[in-house]
């Protein structure tokens, strides 16, 4: 039977495939000489032009800047502001169609082989859109009823909700009467909750029905609100009922009763303007040390941000353009990008990470996930979800035939090499690449834009690859958003790509690192972010403010906390200044660059590398792959590595995780294995040996943002993750 197998292996490889794909790739060739490459865009530069300089060459410490531009770009009208660029699209495209959203008819329960009970949605199966002429309305109906309720301008009002129509409604709403939003994740626990609200003194608070169990918990400790506006639909109505019984301190309204009054009030004059200088948004961190700090952004910190970053996609279709909007709109990268779409005539279609794929948590089988129903052409992701669209990938092909399996692993080999190259594979992207494409997300994703944290090289090349061009940004709420993109026509991995127009970049040495601007053959420091796209400040922290932004030649910069490298005009962040531990024989170790350099190991899903002063040697907490795992053994027995092989994708699932930590703990020569596995990967990437772990420790927990490891923009909470694993770290040091 084996034989018999792999010679029908060797005849789909090298009979069938392997023929086909060289007429294919010979046929792309010659298309390739007379058609330009795929990504090209008469609206951006040539993909290898050099996009970042030094504006004094003989000068190492002078800022570098994008030649996109001539200057920085600044916005010339100072009393312009988000709403008013907002009304100048409404002229434009009154009749147009954006926020789209897809109906939910039902929700059931529905109970998993583990055990565990989750909501699987009944959804329409087309999406119902709203005119421009109609989101003006109600953003005008909803800024009238607010006012009518006694906020005033100036007043701060919290948007506390899911990424939907109505949080963006909101926030233009209040941006017309100029009250600043204050944004907190839907995800944030009970006492950063209560932090961001208190620390605002906000009287008005909008936030969703599903959000209103976590809030009656805090009613007590929140004496500031006065104001609850509620969106509810006929699933949350009982909980907007639950929650009238306690709530006395407060008056409770929804936001359609609001909408409602203001339409009858449609005359309401008495609030003021704002202009660029004025604040927009206090925009709260996620936190990944103490509480959250929150970020003050003007109308211009954001408009100027939009402003650069939009001329780097190049050509932007708005009568066929169609983002998906998902992501949590209190990040700033989400919460940028549909301020754009909106203001630039895009379309928005909104979804939810738990409807937005075939296999989402809540999709029914035989339902189609929101990305094949809308069909997005530009999407914006973290790299959790471009490495959970791979995943998908994966686990359609899983239920292929072995010769499609075959088909898809030689054409993606024959396709990377290509890409790397720079070469076209037009036909073969029609024979199979557009299938796959259409299965996952929809036949017309032409753009993906990755930001939020660093992308491996991996898993990039693969969804470009395999789906559509991906752009990697690097910015900082601090920013707005705004530091360095690549370009839709970029094919390059592992950085960051080049300056935006409205910024400028200082390379500034830290000597404790040894980073300097004058290393060579690339220049090295810590990053400095220049521009009008930088926040104005740290709410009520201005001890805060003062170390963090700094003013030079009347330039306004953040100072990142990030290690950065030039390399022919993009940026690579290379390192990170904050987890600097200086162990006991006087070495560096940057927690964060060794973090990087384990998680490029197949069998590290995550990890935190955990440095005491005190210690001449670093330790690591490690979640690891188990599917990765059991490849990597020859010192273990075959019953054990079956057992490994059993356990399905960790996916949160604890039984799971802890069956695994049980089989490593029992097994000392695994661990051994994968420590010197680690050892040696660490060394081949130029790290020393005070540097490498000596120990590792693997651990059963996911590290997700609702078990409190890490933020809702995934980065470690290094504190929570110590205090946690104290015991574990106590015994590694032994």
């Amino acid at each position: 039977m084996a034989d018999k197998f792999d010679l029908k292996l060797f005849v789909f490889r090298y009979i069938l495939i392997t023929p086909f794909l060289f007429i294919v790739s010979i046929i792309d060739f010659l298309i390739g000489l007379i058609v330009p490459y795929k990504y090209e865009d008469p609206e951006l530069p040539d993909k290898n032009a050099i996009l970042t300089e030094l504006t004094d060459k003989t000068n190492p410490n002078s800022p570098y800047r994008s030649t996109m531009a001539s200057d920085l770009v600044r916005l010339a009208d100072p009393n312009t502001n988000i709403y008013e660029e907002f009304t100048n699209c409404v002229k434009a495209y009154w009749d147009k169609k954006t926020l789209g959203i897809r109906e939910i008819l039902s929700i059931d329960d529905e109970v998993q082989p583990n055990g565990k009970v989750f909501k699987k949605y009944s959804l329409s199966s087309n999406y119902k859109w709203t005119s421009y002429e109609d989101v003006y309305k109600r953003v005008n109906n909803l800024s009238n009823g607010l006012l009518s309720l006694g906020l005033k301008s100036n007043d701060k009002i919290v948007l506390f909700a899911e990424t939907r129509p109505e949080w963006l409604v909101s926030a233009f709403a209040c941006f017309r009467i100029k009250v600043p939003v204050v944004t907190l994740y839907s995800t944030l626990g009970i006492d950063a909750l209560t932090y961001g609200i208190n620390q605002t003194g906000t009287p008005f608070l909008i936030t969703s029905g599903e959000q209103l169990p976590k809030l009656q918990k805090i009613l007590s400790k929140i004496p500031t609100v006065t104001h609850l506006i509620v969106i509810v639909d006929k699933f949350t109505q009982k909980n907007l009922l639950e929650f009238k019984k306690f709530s006395n301190q407060m008056k409770v309204f929804t936001i359609q009763e609001t909408e409602e009054l203001g339409k009858e009030t449609p005359t309401i004059e008495d609030y003021e303007r704002p202009n660029l200088k004025d604040l927009a948004v206090v925009m709260y961190t996620s936190g990944s040390t103490g509480n959250p700090k929150g970020v003050m952004i003007s109308h211009g910190n954001i408009l100027t941000s939009l402003n650069a970053l939009y001329k780097r996609l190049g050509t932007v279709r708005t009568e066929k353009d169609i983002y998906v909007a998902y992501l949590p709109l209190a990040h700033i990268l989400e919460l940028s990008i549909e301020i754009g779409c909106l203001i630039n005539g895009i379309r928005l279609a909104y979804s939810s990470p738990q409807t937005i794929s075939d296999t989402a948590t809540a999709i029914k089988k035989g339902q189609k996930g929101d990305l094949r129903i809308m069909k997005p052409t530009i999407m914006a992701a973290v790299p959790v979800v471009l490495e959970r669209l791979s995943k998908t990938v994966y686990e359609k092909l899983s239920t292929t035939s072995s010769f499609t399996q075959l088909l898809f692993k030689l054409a993606y080999e024959s396709k990377l090499q290509s890409f790397r190259a720079g070469r076209s594979t037009r036909l073969l992207d029609r024979i199979l690449f557009k299938r796959i494409s259409r299965a996952v997300v929809g036949k017309k994703l032409r753009l993906l834009v990755c930001g939020g944290a660093m992308l491996s090289k991996e898993v990039q090349e693969f969804v470009q690859v395999v789906l559509c061009p991906v752009m990697q940004a690097y910015g900082l709420t601090e920013t707005c958003g705004g530091g360095t993109s690549q370009l839709p026509n970029q094919t390059d991995t592992g950085i960051v790509g080049s300056i935006v127009p409205c910024n400028e970049i200082r390379l500034v040495d830290w000597v404790e690192g040894g980073y300097r601007s004058t290393d060579t053959p690339y220049p090295r420091g810590e990053i400095y972010i220049g521009g009008d796209n930088v926040a104005l400040g740290y709410y009520n922290m201005p001890d805060k403010t003062d170390e963090d932004f700094k003013v030079i030649n009347g330039v306004r910069y953040f100072a990142t906390g990030d290690i950065g490298e030039m390399i022919n005009g993009n940026l690579k962040i290379i390192d990170r200044k904050k987890d600097l531990v200086k162990l006991q024989g006087g070495e560096y170790v940057s927690l964060n660059k060794v973090e990087t350099i384990l998680k490029l190991l197949p069998f590290v899903d995550n990890c935190c590398v955990v440095a005491d002063p005190t210690k001449s040697n670093c330790v690591c907490l490690v979640q690891p792959n188990p599917k990765k795992i059991s490849d990597l053994l020859s010192e273990v027995d075959e019953k054990t590595k079956e057992e490994i092989n059993n356990l399905k994708e960790i996916n949160g699932v604890n039984e799971k995780s802890k069956e695994l930590n049980r089989i490593l703990e029992n097994n000392p020569k695994i661990i051994a294995q994968l420590t010197k596995e680690a050892t040696t990967h660490c060394l081949s990437q130029g790290l020393e040996r005070f540097e490498i772990p000596s120990k590792l420790k693997f651990v059963p927990e996911i590290w997700l943002p609702d078990t409190g490891f890490v933020t809702d923009s995934l980065k470690l909470k290094r504190k929570a993750i110590e205090t946690f694993y104290k015991n574990d770290i106590e015994m590694l040091y032994k």
